[in-house]
């Protein structure tokens, strides 16, 4: 009910303004940031939208889900990453060794992959800070002290230095967010742990400055390449610790990449294997990059109306099939669970995008509504995603919940 309530303030209120605007002479007029973005016809038809969408109801973050979604991460950090599967190549045949010291000599060999250890270490630390006395504080605690150690930050360093493309830049974005997470909490522990993290930061980020300084395109796929997703992580990252190098580099390579971007094709997603939207998460980065003026003048013409035709493909959960063996005869692995976290990674970037526009923009309420509806989505699919997806869909479900409240 209260998307129905918030709606219809908003439109009486609109209505009302440009109703005493319609008297003004063009002297008179507002100046151009307080220009309502949408007509009284479109908010008819945003209204209709609005009523077309069923409530649902979303877990709160409260202890409860919160102990929920700890489970999984908790379950795959000890767990190292599956070795690569052995088939026949074409000329070669390849074999894996595992590191004999990889337990004290690296921080994030657990779950399926680094980067999913990287944010499923990030999400039981946002829980933690959430709920610091939470059942599971003191495991918490213990795995983090176990992984962030002198020993086995140096050992990633070490390899980071030598391997200068690895997880870039999804993982390295993930690593920052960590990062920013435990500088900005006021834990002693959090503190060690942040100091041993620092230097493969600091590498990070200079390299990230010089990356960008020598890229030209931007990637817009949904998975782990896409540009907009991790400019939009290090971005928070950046401002949240004062790295003001990283912060300029993200936001000239937004406006270069993306202020031109019209008529985003939604019809093109999801791909076959998608776990976030790419016209949605562009549409967020540069929420945080242009002011709010600026970014809604942007939006209307890079992001099809709410209610229209064009805009369906993102309002409509996506159909994850009981037997995905299709998707893996082309390879796809994971890509079942990557479809079940598409759900949250929507909602969360729906939120962000909502909270971005001025309070009057009748769209924002819409945008919340369809945001709770692809969280209800995932949080009914979520455990049916195997291994591959199951450590690191809490995290995206995490996500999804923290934009929701802020």
């Amino acid at each position: 009910m209260r998307h129905a309530t918030l709606v219809r303030t908003l439109v009486v209120f609109t209505l009302a303004s440009w109703a005493c605007a319609g008297d003004r002479s063009a002297a008179e007029a507002p100046p151009a940031e307080h220009v309502p973005p949408v007509s009284p016809a479109e908010t008819t038809d945003i209204v209709s939208l609005m009523a077309s969408i069923p409530e649902v109801e979303v877990p709160a973050l409260d202890m409860e889900t919160a102990l929920g979604l700890a489970a999984m991460p908790l379950a795959c950090l000890d767990r190292p990453h599956a070795a690569p599967r052995s088939r026949p190549g074409y000329l070669d045949e390849r074999t894996s060794v595992r590191r004999p010291d990889y337990e004290s000599t690296r921080a994030f060999y657990g779950c399926s992959d680094w980067h999913s250890a990287v944010n499923s270490t990030w999400a039981v630390v946002r829980i933690l800070r959430e709920f610091p006395d939470n059942a599971v504080a003191g495991l918490i605690r213990e795995k983090l002290n176990d992984h962030i150690t002198e020993e086995t930050t140096a050992g990633e360093l070490e390899y980071f230095e030598e391997a200068k493309s690895f997880e870039r830049p999804y993982g390295w974005a993930w690593l920052l967010q960590l990062y920013a997470e435990l500088s900005e909490w006021d834990d002693p522990e959090a503190a060690v742990w942040a100091e041993r993290l620092a230097p493969l930061v600091s590498l990070f980020s200079e390299r990230m400055v010089t990356y960008l300084d020598n890229t030209d395109y931007p990637s817009r796929v949904g998975m782990h390449g896409n540009t907009a997703f991790s400019f939009a992580m290090m971005l928070e990252y950046a401002r949240a610790t004062g790295d003001e190098p990283l912060e300029a580099a993200i936001v000239a390579k937004s406006v270069e990449y993306y202020l031109a971007d019209v008529d985003c094709p939604t019809a093109y997603e999801p791909s076959g294997s998608d776990f976030l939207s790419p016209c949605l998460e562009e549409a967020k980065l540069m929420s945080q990059v242009l002011g709010q003026a600026e970014f809604v003048s942007w939006f209307g013409e890079f992001m099809a109306p709410v209610y229209s035709p064009a805009f369906r493909p993102l309002t409509v959960a996506v159909e994850v099939r009981e037997n995905d063996e299709a998707l893996e005869e082309i390879n796809l692995l994971g890509a079942k669970s990557h479809l079940i976290g598409l759900a949250f990674l929507r909602a969360a970037a729906m939120n962000d995008i909502a909270a971005a526009l001025p309070p009057d923009d009748p769209r924002g309420a819409a945008y919340r509504k369809l945001a709770d509806s692809h969280g209800r989505t995932g949080f009914d699919a979520m455990f049916d995603a195997d291994y591959t997806g199951s450590h690191w869909i809490g995290t995206f479900a995490l996500r999804y919940l923290l934009s929701a409240r802020e």
